[in-house]
């Protein structure tokens, strides 16, 4: 009989530890992001060894936090009367502060000011879901393909952007998916693999509503292919797009299509890449000065001159350049009105020197050509 008991108490007890097992609340000291932040440190420091070093630690502390977060969250709803008050987070909020529950309610209120609640439809299931699905650091493993692309590993490097790109949707800056994109463009290049190349650069080109719009894109190729006068001041006017994250994969794009002489799709890119290029310099130019009135593309230049921030930026990003791109590509499409006008425009007053004497010396052979 004694034997007997003791063996159910010995059960008993496994029982209990088995099922009573809790998760130590992560120090605030390993904290991801703070572990994540050095990395980004080291990195910028060339210190690539220890930036790696530090992006597994960051790694391992994101999924220790998701760990402690879903079992706290999942064991402050167990006790009936958080039950008994539903799904919905207005209704367990107070139970839970009767409780003296900290812990649940520090983690409701850190994601209620991240994210709002109506983003989890106050549904605690939906939020515990979603923390569940935080458990991968996609910024962590860019930074680590970054160091493998460096280090010339792209086989490597790819694998990390791409799995950085598939959990893309838990990225705290969402933008930051378009610099994993242009990272596996870049490595597609490098690797010579064109098509994908070409693919990962029309995947980011697709974010942009402008891009899918095939009404917009005629509307825009029938003013460039316009033999008015007014054709290219008309262009615009009346056009705008506005994700400048875009810029450079549509001026990458239309060069890769100029290369392969596919001409209606290097001018799309191009016409596109200029327009965006335009928008946001006017957006800029419009801010710094209130009473600035837009009175034609050389005016728009002409203002843009006067900040060398915004003249500086334009070359880094290549926006002046993307102008006489775009001014060749409407000629090789045989619009030679457009080419013209835009030319006579960019050899008086594109803001980098270079360019407006690159547009002087096509505007004359266009002419010439055109005169034949």
């Amino acid at each position: 009989m004694k034997k007997t008991f003791l063996f159910i108490f010995i059960s008993l007890f496994e029982f209990f530890c088995i099922f009573s097992e809790t998760i130590a609340k992560p120090d605030y000291i390993i904290d991801d992001k703070r572990i994540f932040l050095d990395a980004q440190i080291a990195f910028d420091r060339q210190d690539y060894g220890l930036a790696l070093k530090l992006v597994e630690r960051a790694k391992a502390a994101r999924k220790q936090k998701v760990k402690w977060e879903v079992y706290t969250l999942e064991n402050s709803l167990k006790p009936e009367e958080v039950k008994r008050a539903g799904d919905f987070i207005p209704d367990i909020l107070p139970v839970l502060s009767e409780r003296q529950d900290y812990d649940a309610l520090e983690i409701f209120f850190r994601y209620e000011k991240l994210y709002t609640m109506d983003f989890f439809e106050n549904s605690a299931k939906k939020l515990i879901a979603f923390i569940k699905n935080r458990s991968e650091f996609p910024e962590a493993d860019y930074l680590s393909g970054c160091v493998y692309q460096l280090e010339g590993e792209y086989s490597v490097a790819e694998q990390l952007f791409l799995k950085a790109f598939e959990f893309s949707s838990i990225l705290d800056v969402p933008d930051e998916k378009y610099d994993i994109l242009y990272s596996l463009a870049d490595i597609s290049f490098t690797k010579k693999n064109f098509e994908k190349y070409e693919e990962y650069l029309v995947l980011i080109i697709s974010q942009d509503k402008a891009f899918k719009n095939n009404r917009l894109i005629d509307a825009m190729k029938s003013t460039i292919r316009s033999v008015k006068s007014d054709c290219m001041e008309k262009f615009f006017l009346m056009y705008r797009t506005e994700n400048f994250r875009l810029l450079n994969a549509y001026f990458l794009l239309s060069e890769y299509y100029q290369e392969k002489n596919e001409k209606d799709r290097a001018l799309t890119t191009a016409a596109l890449g200029a327009l965006t290029g335009f928008s946001k310099v006017y957006d800029v130019v419009s801010k710094r000065n209130p009473e600035f009135e837009y009175a034609g593309l050389s005016s728009l230049f002409i203002e843009a001159c006067k900040y060398t921030d915004i003249v500086e930026w334009g070359i880094k990003n290549n926006v002046w350049k993307g102008f006489n791109d775009f001014a060749e590509n409407t000629f090789k499409n045989e619009c030679p009105v457009f080419a013209v006008k835009l030319y006579t425009i960019l050899k008086e007053h594109s803001p980098e020197e270079y360019w407006r004497a690159e547009a002087s010396v096509r505007l004359d052979v266009i002419t010439a050509a055109v005169k034949r």
